[in-house]
């Protein structure tokens, strides 16, 4: 089978690979193309290869999956196949990483590791962009009908942490794990990806997508990394920080609006005992307080509200700079 967009009638090198489907697909391509690799070129030069009875150009049967080759030409021919702004869901870049690095494609490692590092940020500043997103992105799915838009779930739209921890170890980019563990530690562990990914889907599967459930390829894991999980799972379950940091009084007080700050921050930590996402609760916390007018409604004066949202942010920062330790990942450090 050749490949629809890969297969150029020009070429003087076809390369063979197994597909998920059992039948080979084929790769018309220009070795040139793959030069640009000191090893393919070594290889290249150095090897003898059948010619292909019609396109008279040398055959090469690689042990790589087709899905692997493809994405590799595609970013040699093409560009990298996603978008810095949005998240890594359509391509394997697991499988493409190992691929750049043993054959020293040097510039496209650095721009594969490059968007892992900002999809998966030590940054909060950059981790909020994707809380954003994620934020836009569920409102949005929660009013499409069954959940889905353009035929996608929620969950078909982002990234799964589980793989990324695996390939963090593999490649050793300990910097990616914080983000990552967090992320996981907010999926069910009954949430199986295949299971959620499976064709015909089970209905029970089908309703949770529908309803913006998150899975996690959680077989990945290894007792290790599974261990860290439940460390930094217990931490964020605790919520001892949220409970600690909203009864503290580091806000201006004033008699006139006390009992609607007592009656806010019982409903904020009520909030905050309810959810595992931390990081989340406070940014809504924030948004809920800054609306036009709320602190008014809330029958709170602004001095409570900024000190309110003030200590959510403050508050936010702490927890950030602790993922490193609460997950046990050590030799990472994590910033504003």
């Amino acid at each position: 089978m050749q490949h629809p967009k890969l297969w150029f009638e020009d070429g003087d090198l076809v390369l063979v690979a197994n597909a998920a489907c059992g039948e080979p697909i084929s790769f018309l391509i220009h070795k040139r193309t793959l030069c640009k690799s000191p090893i393919f070129k070594r290889i290249l030069l150095t090897n003898d290869f059948d010619l292909h009875p019609v396109y008279n150009a040398i055959v090469w049967e690689v042990v790589y999956s087709a899905a692997d080759v493809a994405a590799l030409l595609q970013c040699l021919y093409y560009d990298l196949p996603f978008n810095q702004g949005e998240p890594t869901v359509a391509v394997d870049l697991g499988g493409l990483l190992r691929l750049c690095k043993k054959y020293q494609f040097a510039d496209l490692t650095a721009r594969i590791i490059a968007q892992l590092r900002y999809e998966w940020p030590t940054s909060l500043a950059v981790w909020d962009i994707h809380e954003t997103r994620i934020r836009s992105l569920s409102i949005a799915h929660a009013g499409a009908v069954d959940g889905q838009i353009d035929a996608k779930y929620l969950d078909d739209r982002l990234p799964e942490p589980a793989s990324i921890i695996a390939l963090a170890r593999e490649f050793t980019l300990p910097e990616l794990l914080p983000a990552a563990f967090y992320a996981l530690a907010l999926v069910r562990p009954s949430a199986d990806y295949d299971a959620f990914h499976a064709d015909p889907l089970r209905e029970s599967e089908r309703q949770q997508l529908a309803n913006g459930t998150r899975s996690a390829r959680w077989p990945l894991l290894t007792p290790p990394d599974l261990l860290c999980l439940a460390k930094g799972h217990d931490r964020l379950r605790s919520q001892k920080s949220l409970t600690r940091a909203l009864a503290s009084p580091t806000r201006p007080q004033m008699k006139d609006c006390a009992a609607g700050c007592t009656s806010l921050l019982t409903a904020l930590r009520e909030l905050g005992d309810h959810t595992h996402d931390i990081l989340g609760a406070l940014t809504y916390m924030r948004l809920y307080i800054s609306e036009p007018g709320q602190a008014s409604r809330m029958k709170i004066c602004a001095g409570c509200a900024k000190g309110l949202c003030d200590a959510a942010a403050a508050l936010r920062l702490q927890i950030w700079r602790s993922l490193p330790e609460w997950f046990d990942l050590t030799g990472v450090e994590l910033m504003a």
